[in-house]
């Protein structure tokens, strides 16, 4: 409950300051109170997988950046008031999930098919907050993994493997996406004086637009692969070719790519080297014999599935007509970005084939764990 109404009051905060700073005749009593404050739980929602629907028009694309913000509040609540069991993971998770489907459906009644919506609504709450809870959990009391063990081992060099990966292409897209509102600063501060907004408002909408950023780095993913995103149905953002049309006044999408071509057509070059380096980093725990080979192609299974959710949930709707194409095509995009994670790894696997023949290096021993006798029989002493 507390995490629920911590998620709100962030909205709320921003959303009230906003409205107090908008000149009006009749100073705070004519600000609709009510207006704002439904607003706000709606955006709110948003970030949870629930459309904004204004005029039977929906709106779907989550703000990951608010996603990621109420995960956070989840963890640090869990991590102070729950107890390290099972029903304590239950009540906190299937509480907030709870609170999140009570408030979809009071914003939402009226609307057809909200019992289906409801259930959505609930799936994707319960996939925020249970991890999040468990994480809050584990920071307070530890966590115990010894069952992994069991888990076969090209699973785990899959599981190690993949998302390494995925973290490293994400990192470097999201580099990317920062040179490129750095380029393109001169646009997104045009954007902001056009809206002829006061300075308080300014920092709402700048907050509003930061919760974006993380859709933004995916996007810029897909760009990376080549393969590029899309701002509106017959739009095109890609190394090798921009095709833009009209895009909405938000001043964030000053931060898109405005160049293509020349050296860019390289870009997807990234991917392959990213994939290399974490294959070689790991050549320690995924060796290159042939029994470990099954783990490569876990780990590349674990990227490709990892992208392409990636791609789903970074995309959505922004409005009627094209705009409710807004973000990567997620099946080319994962495809891709796994052929060149393949060679990525075929790369450096060949790089770890070359080490291990150089002259003078040294074969690592297996490392031997002694395990204490507890049979009570004492050890034979030498006579």
């Amino acid at each position: 409950m507390q995490a629920a109404a911590f998620g709100i009051i962030v909205v709320l905060g921003p959303a009230f300051a906003a409205a107090a700073a908008a000149p009006t005749a009749n100073g705070s009593t004519d600000i609709d109170w009510m207006a704002v404050t439904k607003l706000s739980v709606r955006v709110w929602l948003l970030a949870h997988g629930v459309p904004y629907i204004v005029d039977g028009i929906a709106f779907t694309l989550v703000p990951l950046g608010f996603t990621l913000i109420a995960a956070a509040i989840l963890a640090a609540i869990a991590r102070r008031f729950c107890t390290k069991t099972w029903a304590s993971w239950a009540i906190a998770t299937g509480t907030y999930a709870g609170l999140v489907c009570l408030a979809e459906v009071l914003s939402n009644r009226g609307y057809p098919d909200l019992a289906n919506r409801t259930f959505q609504t609930a799936v994707v709450a319960v996939l925020i907050a249970g991890p999040a809870v468990a994480v809050g959990i584990w920071r307070a009391y530890g966590a115990e993994f010894g069952w992994v063990p069991r888990v076969s081992l090209a699973v785990r060099q899959g599981l190690r493997l993949g998302l390494a990966t995925v973290v490293g292409v994400l990192a470097v897209a999201a580099v990317v996406g920062g040179v490129f509102s750095y380029l393109g600063r001169g646009r997104i501060a045009t954007g902001v004086e056009a809206l002829g907004i006061d300075p308080l408002g300014g920092f709402a909408l700048a907050l509003g637009q930061a919760l974006y950023t993380p859709n933004l780095s995916v996007w810029m993913l897909g760009w990376l692969t080549g393969q590029g995103f899309s701002v509106g149905e017959g739009s095109l953002y890609s190394p090798n070719e921009i095709a833009a049309d009209a895009v909405p006044a938000f001043p964030i999408f000053g931060a898109l790519p405005t160049v293509s071509g020349g050296l860019l057509v390289w870009a997807p070059a990234a991917i392959v080297a990213v994939a290399m380096i974490v294959r070689v980093a790991l050549g320690g725990r995924i060796t290159t014999s042939l029994a470990d080979l099954p783990g490569v192609g876990a780990g590349l299974a674990v990227f490709v599935v990892s992208v392409g959710l990636l791609g789903a949930i970074a995309s959505g709707a922004l409005g009627p007509g094209r705009l409710e194409v807004v973000g990567v095509e997620v099946l080319p995009v994962a495809v891709t970005s796994g052929f060149l994670a393949a060679g990525g790894y075929f790369l450096g696997h060949g790089l770890l084939l070359l080490a291990g023949l150089l002259p003078g290096r040294r074969r690592k021993e297996p490392v031997l764990s002694v395990v204490p006798d507890d049979s009570g029989v004492p050890d034979e002493q030498p006579a």
